[in-house]
């Protein structure tokens, strides 16, 4: 299973952005292959929040044409939503001590602690998540086969 991190869809999303391409590439192929591709509540509002700041002006996008890419995405047999579960409070509490996070890296250990829960592959352009142990990870800027696993 794949679990998008929000900057990838935020990237498949916005056609403006230098990323879109390969990001919205890599999501058609993995919508369209056998392993199950995951979304959660956190990841679906940071693309909300982020591609309808005001701040982007007449670049921020509607909510409704969010909503419909979500929509889109969802519709897909292989998409499915996931949400914490049992082990992620004890899995999120270790990252976060054992890494002595705060502030945003937080966000990166919870959404970390739910991929390793799940036994998911996070997918996201972020580097940064290479810091938590036992999580695997592909980058569609580096790797546009959804079939690669990374590290």
């Amino acid at each position: 299973m794949f679990l998008l991190d929000a900057n990838v869809l935020i990237y498949a999303f916005r056609r403006d952005s230098p990323h879109h391409a390969p990001c919205h590439e890599w999501l058609g192929a993995a919508l369209a292959g056998g392993e199950p591709v995951a979304t959660t509540s956190l990841v679906e509002l940071a693309l909300l929040r982020i591609s309808t700041l005001p701040s982007l002006g007449s670049s921020a996008a509607k909510p409704s044409d969010v909503f419909r890419f979500l929509d889109a995405v969802r519709a897909r047999p292989v998409a499915l939503r996931v949400e914490p579960g049992e082990r992620h409070p004890r899995l999120f509490a270790a990252l976060c001590e054992a890494l002595r996070l705060r502030g945003n890296d937080v966000n990166d250990a919870f959404l970390a602690a739910l991929a390793i829960e799940y036994d998911a592959t996070l997918v996201s352009a972020d580097r940064g998540f290479a810091r938590f142990p036992g999580l695997k990870l592909v980058d569609p800027l580096a790797d546009p086969s959804p079939t690669g696993t990374g590290p």
